[in-house]
């Protein structure tokens, strides 16, 4: 049961359970704060909401059981895969110890294929208008994960992120509208996912945009007060464009500790109530800046090094 205020999160179950495992692994109290049996069932719901022949033959994975089993479900637009429900869907799995041996690789990539647009961005599932570096972002992250990249036009991919690129050094959503941390988050891992980093202008100016966003904490974008979740968002970028030795960690780890809430968990501003987004965002944030008391968690993926280091050995990459 979610509680009454996050009842509208309903649908995307799969990105709040990704949060709080990743918060939890981060932490280093993943398994002793949930039993084996615990993390056996969350494993078969996530499989649950594997859809194989979803909606225009898209599979993937659903964001939640809202409208109950996908096979009795007659809404339609509920019974159609994902690409962030399916990234986290991959994540959560791996995170709770799946080998992803029951993942429908072929109807993933296929989807992802078919979800790609004539501009090189990507559509979350079928049937919308939203697309934007978001669902770049998440159909590299899953390609990696999956050790196929046959869905994905790198060089489309790439341009529409070039072309997000700003006159000040930052990411857009779309060219031409302002800079914000969230897409250059996702522009960045998606580019170094790609093996494509060199294609940005200037990776110096994007990489100073990105340290200029520090003010304590970080803002997500110009003149906006700082918000944990960017510890993450704004520092992964930074992390990955290498300027980890240009930032004030001091007043990054102070302004996280001031968002503590004393129920527990981080809030977006000090002082408010706390949420799973950014109290694992805030935590991966954290750790980046205290190395020797937490795991290394990887920028581009959000995920333990050493989940990303089992990847290797899973059969699912070589079928």
């Amino acid at each position: 049961m979610l509680p009454a205020e996050t009842t509208s999160l309903d649908a995307t179950r799969m990105t709040i359970a990704q949060l709080c495992l990743v918060g939890l692994a981060t932490l280093g109290r993943l398994e002793d704060t949930l039993p084996e049996k615990r993390r056996a069932e969350m494993v078969e719901w996530i499989y649950a909401q594997q859809i194989p022949n979803g909606r225009g033959g898209y599979g993937g994975f659903r964001g939640g059981s809202l409208f109950g089993p996908h096979d009795r479900c007659e809404y339609e637009p509920a019974n159609s895969g994902n690409l962030a429900a399916t990234y986290s869907a991959l994540c959560s799995l791996l995170l709770l110890g799946d080998d992803l041996s029951r993942v429908d690789k072929q109807a993933v990539v296929g989807a992802i294929r078919s979800l790609q647009q004539e501009s090189g961005t990507f559509a979350p599932h079928p049937g919308t208008t939203e697309r934007d570096p978001r669902f770049i972002y998440c159909a590299c992250a899953i390609s990696t994960i999956l050790g196929d990249w046959s869905g994905v036009d790198k060089d489309a991919a790439t341009r529409y992120i070039v072309g997000c690129c700003n006159y000040d050094g930052g990411l857009t959503q779309m060219p031409f509208q302002e800079s914000h941390g969230g897409h250059l988050y996702c522009c960045i891992a998606g580019l170094s996912l790609m093996g494509r980093l060199d294609a940005l202008p200037s990776r110096q100016r994007t990489l100073q945009w990105a340290l200029f966003r520090q003010s304590g904490g970080y803002q997500g974008r110009a003149n906006k007060a700082p918000d944990v979740c960017y510890s993450f968002w704004v520092g992964a970028s930074i992390e990955i464009l290498g300027g980890h030795d240009l930032v004030d960690s001091s007043a990054v780890v102070h302004f996280i500790q001031q968002c503590e809430s004393t129920i527990g968990g981080l809030s977006k501003w000090p002082g408010y109530l706390p949420d799973p987004l950014h109290a694992a965002l805030g935590i991966v944030g954290f750790s980046f800046h205290r190395p020797e008391q937490f795991p290394h968690i990887s920028p581009e993926l959000l995920l333990p090094a050493s989940v990303v280091d089992r990847l290797q050995t899973l059969e699912i990459r070589r079928r």
